[in-house]
């Protein structure tokens, strides 16, 4: 059986149908796609679903893919942002911000006008969502949570204990929510913000905002709403600010600002490609994805940072599905093909290497052996979600 049949025939396995609250389950209108057939990872998460439609807009299965569109587009009508997963102890916090992409995405696949005017009015509450309770003085965005001190506490002391170790000299009120502000980031956890999460603006956030700005200018004119200059305002606004405090002109890469600081993170990642799927990177700052390449491209894509002293699950040497996708659309955009080309075979390659091998698509796997053994942090399950969506795609584009 080859990988793109096996994704086939196991997606249906993926969808749920709850219609009405259950325990600690949010219901939701509509059918929608988890990214575990079994075990873990049966909700409806946030960025993963992203991903995830892909390989159901490449299988023709547009329906689908806007019913998880829809049913994000409920939760945020609902909570007033899309929490991490439809279950209870995810709402104190969102993911990074994919659901205009989503909206753009079944657009896109159905031309359904009606569908984008009555999303557009709920994709622009979570855009205040995003700058009225995670804005910097600066004018750019940060991760961070709800969650109250007991709960932060219980979370350094346990989950971050657990899984990467403690710092004893730090208070874990004030670390747990920086940990929970990671989280949030979708990247639990990694070295890009040195344990202080809260304080960066993150560059892949701000990537993402950038885009919301510049399609909420596009459909305020297609909607017959407006002109699109405020928006587009303000998206002019931030690409100016990330490229004069995001770029580290002598590594010739973007990096995560602390805003706190002044001072950009040590650590060079994937999250860097991001500008460049955004769009918003200038001309001169064209010759950085280059710059990245040759940090972070190895034997099967590219890695998820640099290598630094301490093992996270998103760091090197591991290879996350959707730091090839925006790595491979960044260098696409810029019109470095050949070099896009390449970064999505070798990911293609890994797949179908590990599915001979193994049978099964898994979450993450191993930049330097080629296998499995990827650094975690609760295991390495097997999982369709976004690793079969990224796939779908790169072989979609080939």
């Amino acid at each position: 059986m080859q990988v793109k049949d096996y994704i086939r025939e196991n997606l249906p396995r993926t969808v749920r149908h709850n219609v009405r609250d259950e325990d600690t389950l949010f219901g939701l209108p509509h059918p929608y796609t988890v990214p575990c057939a079994d075990g873990m990872f049966n909700e409806l998460y946030y960025w993963d679903t992203y991903f995830t439609n892909k390989a159901l807009l490449v299988l023709g299965q547009a329906e689908q893919a806007a019913n998880n569109t829809k049913d994000i587009l409920y939760l945020i009508d609902r909570f007033g942002y899309m929490p991490n997963g439809n279950r209870l102890h995810f709402l104190k916090r969102s993911q990074p911000p994919y659901a205009t992409l989503m909206v753009d995405d079944v657009y896109r696949a159905t031309n359904d006008l009606s569908f984008l005017k009555s999303a557009f009015v709920t994709l622009k509450k979570e855009y205040e969502f995003w700058m009225t309770r995670r804005i910097s003085e600066n004018g750019l965005n940060h991760y961070d949570c709800e969650e109250d001190e007991e709960s932060c506490e219980a979370m350094y002391n346990g989950c971050v204990t657990e899984r990467i170790g403690k710092d004893e000299s730090r208070d874990p009120k004030e670390a747990g929510r920086h940990y929970f502000a990671e989280a949030e980031s979708g990247w639990d956890f990694n070295p890009r913000f040195d344990g202080y999460c809260a304080d960066y603006n993150a560059v892949d956030l701000n990537g993402n905002l950038y885009l919301y700005e510049k399609l909420f200018a596009e459909y305020e004119v297609l909607l017959g709403e407006g002109d699109g200059k405020v928006w587009e305002s303000k998206a002019k606004s931030r690409a100016e600010k990330m490229n004069a405090l995001m770029w580290d002109s002598a590594a010739g890469v973007y990096k995560d600002y602390n805003y706190k600081t002044g001072k950009l993170s040590d650590v060079i990642s994937a999250a860097s490609f991001q500008p460049y799927f955004a769009g918003l990177a200038d001309e001169k700052q064209r010759d950085g994805l280059l710059n990245l390449l040759r940090i972070l491209e190895n034997d099967y894509g590219v890695f998820t940072t640099e290598k630094t002293g301490k093992k996270y699950q998103w760091a090197h040497p591991n290879i996350w599905a959707p730091c090839q996708y925006l790595a491979v659309e960044g260098l696409r955009r810029y019109g470095y093909e050949k070099e896009a080309e390449r970064i999505a075979k070798k990911y293609t390659t890994l797949i179908e290497k590990n599915f001979d091998a193994h049978g099964k698509l898994f979450e993450k796997y191993n930049g330097l052996t080629g296998d499995i053994d990827a650094i975690s942090e609760y295991g390495t399950p097997e999982m369709l979600g976004w690793t079969a969506g990224v796939y779908m795609r790169f072989l979609d584009k080939e």
